[in-house]
């Protein structure tokens, strides 16, 4: 997909259906669909995020990803979103990762997910998204 600013959105009718379709379809998935700005917090929030963590869109945009990352893993995750934002440097690609996750009762559970950047005119990430869903199976595995 390519980047176009809301304002030229405005002024092409067929780019603003291309937004609208891939808001609907971001919207239809039962996975969670997140995305977050290189400040960590949230940009992106679909009703399958809603299910999953339990916080509705507006609880979470604009929230910092502590919200969905247990506390004992944290340090680990701010180091490495750091390299990436700060430093460009990852690894993160279509490899499947699994991490412990955070919901709103503080429950946690384990993670699958796959991450994709948006880089700027510079190359540099400027967004991070993920697809996220539970990993019950690799719970029963452990």
């Amino acid at each position: 997909m390519s980047y176009q600013s809301s304002e030229s959105l405005h002024r092409d009718p067929e780019a603003t259906q291309f937004h609208s379709e891939l808001h609907t379809l971001i919207n239809a998935f039962g996975d969670a669909v997140i995305s977050v700005d290189r400040d960590g917090r949230f940009v992106l929030w679909n009703p399958g995020a809603e299910r999953l963590f339990g916080y509705t869109s507006t609880e979470a945009l604009g929230e910092s990803l502590d919200l969905i990352i247990p506390p004992q893993s944290r340090k680990a995750h701010w180091e490495g979103f750091y390299k990436a934002t700060r430093l460009n440097q990852t690894r993160l690609g279509s490899d499947l990762i699994h991490v412990p996750m955070l919901r709103k009762d503080q429950t946690q559970f384990p993670g699958a997910l796959t991450v994709g950047v948006v880089r700027d005119e510079n190359k540099r990430i400027v967004n991070i998204g993920a697809i996220i869903r539970e990993d019950t199976i690799r719970q029963y595995d452990q």
